[in-house]
């Protein structure tokens, strides 16, 4: 899945009487919105051909929001912040572009799919789902509207980060993955662009579009392997089958960002997706130490902990995770 390319202050994402909203009267349970995406995926898919719909622009208004200024945008969507004039708050919408989808059924489950992901999950360092709903031109997806900087963005224009930073901002992601991982579910796109850092350094993991709920993994009917994720971030057995992982491909994905945070590059790189998952599959990553002198031993050895081969050999769980943080910041 191509993923959102930000502008230089980006907040990438995740009515009627089809809308979800969390907070306030509105909020329904999240067995009520499981039970309503159950009923939508055994349903009739619709009209795969609808009339051309003009894409969305700044002074639309969708729903109660009103668009204020596109943020980033997608081959499957458009990021902008709005404005919600029932409630007076700033918000973000993830709005799908339907010029560049192929299956548009397929695009609308995976939005709805991705409303009630983000539903289940509360945690202060986890971007916050309000609604989702369905404009008569497009489906859309609102969460809080942060005020932050993707982690890419920042390694990108500046290069490694300090040390001390590195490890605060990436113990945050931890945090937050352990909401995820509590609430079931595994993100499976855990990398830089998908971290939002404040201007305090306050983390928030945004991106519910690849996430799985682990009770439902290999039982999607699908035929055949899954390919999910983004290649330089996969873990090795998310490469040979999505479908199947567990929290443990979320921690690779973590170890990868965090060499990512602490050396400035990227441990594998290819001229091609074929390339670097190989790489995955089969290259030892030259660790952390190496590439930048400044990191002490223990943050390497944790790092590439986190990037072993084998899902047994990494850290098991979040306390198992948090734990080595809590080490490494103190060390």
């Amino acid at each position: 899945m191509e993923a959102v390319t930000p502008a230089p202050r980006s907040i990438p994402m995740t009515g009627t009487g089809d809308t979800i909203r969390a907070g306030g009267e509105d909020t329904k349970s999240i067995g009520h919105l499981q039970r309503e995406i159950a009923e939508h995926l055994a349903g009739p898919d619709g009209d795969d051909n609808p009339p051309p719909v003009a894409p969305p622009q700044t002074g639309d208004h969708v729903g109660s929001y009103v668009l204020k200024e596109q943020l980033g945008s997608g081959s499957s969507c458009f990021v902008f912040r709005g404005w919600d004039e029932a409630k007076r708050l700033p918000a973000a919408l993830k709005i799908i572009n339907w010029e560049n989808v192929f299956d548009r059924s397929a695009a609308l489950r995976q939005m709805r799919v991705e409303a009630v992901t983000l539903s289940r999950v509360k945690h202060a360092k986890v971007v916050r789902f309000i609604d989702f709903g369905f404009d008569p031109r497009w489906p859309y997806l609102v969460t809080e509207f942060i005020d932050g900087q993707p982690l890419g963005e920042l390694i990108r224009s500046g290069g490694a980060l300090p040390l001390e930073w590195s490890i605060y901002i990436i113990s945050q992601v931890a945090d937050a993955l352990g909401a995820v991982w509590q609430a079931g579910l595994v993100h499976r796109d855990i990398k830089p662009d998908n971290v939002l850092v404040g201007p305090n350094g306050v983390a928030k993991l945004i991106d519910f579009g690849l996430a799985k709920a682990i009770s439902l993994q290999a039982q999607s009917g699908q035929v055949g392997p899954e390919l999910a994720g983004t290649a330089s971030y996969l873990a090795p057995e998310q490469a040979i089958d999505a479908s199947v992982v567990d929290l443990r491909a979320d921690i690779y994905a973590l170890g990868i960002t965090f060499y990512e945070a602490l050396t400035g590059k990227l441990p594998f790189v290819g001229k091609n997706r074929i390339q670097i998952i190989f790489q995955h599959l089969n290259a030892v990553p030259t660790a952390p130490s190496q590439v930048n002198p400044k990191v002490p031993a223990l943050v390497s050895d944790l790092c590439m902990w986190m990037l072993a081969k084998n899902p047994a050999e990494r850290p098991q769980d979040y306390d198992e995770l948090r734990t080595a943080f809590d080490a490494v910041a103190g060390g």
